[in-house]
């Protein structure tokens, strides 16, 4: 039983991460985004400064950093906010839904993919460079969700 806890709370701790990787993945295909989605590192699109790694933990970093830039101060969007907690309680709600099943791992692929779909519809795709961006996020997409696959895999099992 507390194999099956540990799983469960790393699967919900990968969702976590794919929620953060979101605004970076989605938001990188948006109209008006200079920054490559293959892109390893983040940074401010006001002032263009590297974000520090422990300035990227999601959802805690942006609350103490009260949604502001430390180089230049700028407001971060609520919306990059909503987007990783938005993720991140949906595709948990959906795997604990489906009880952790092969279906709802699928679904979680699909629910994820739907939203890209749904803000590059609402916002609009980026001028340069989409296709080429739109085929690197979903390569991303294949490797992240690869290793939830691996743990949904040995949830399976046990």
């Amino acid at each position: 039983m507390a194999e099956i806890l540990l799983l469960r709370t790393a699967i919900f701790f990968s969702f976590y991460i794919i929620g953060a990787y979101a605004t970076t993945d989605i938001l990188r295909l948006l109209k008006g985004s200079t920054s490559p989605v293959g892109s390893s590192g983040c940074y401010c699109p006001v002032c263009g400064c590297r974000i520090a790694l422990k300035d990227q933990i999601p959802i805690i970093s942006y609350i103490l950093g009260k949604g502001e830039c430390r180089s230049c101060h700028s407001r971060i969007p609520a919306s990059d906010l909503f987007l990783e907690i938005f993720l991140f309680a949906a595709l948990s709600i959906i795997a604990a839904a489906t009880s952790f099943s092969w279906f709802g791992f699928v679904f979680c692929i699909a629910f994820y993919e739907l939203v890209k779909a749904a803000f590059i519809l609402i916002n609009g795709a980026r001028e340069k460079d989409f296709l080429r961006n739109l085929f690197v996020s979903l390569l991303n997409n294949i490797g992240i969700f690869a290793i939830t696959g691996i743990l949904f895999f040995i949830n399976y099992i046990v």
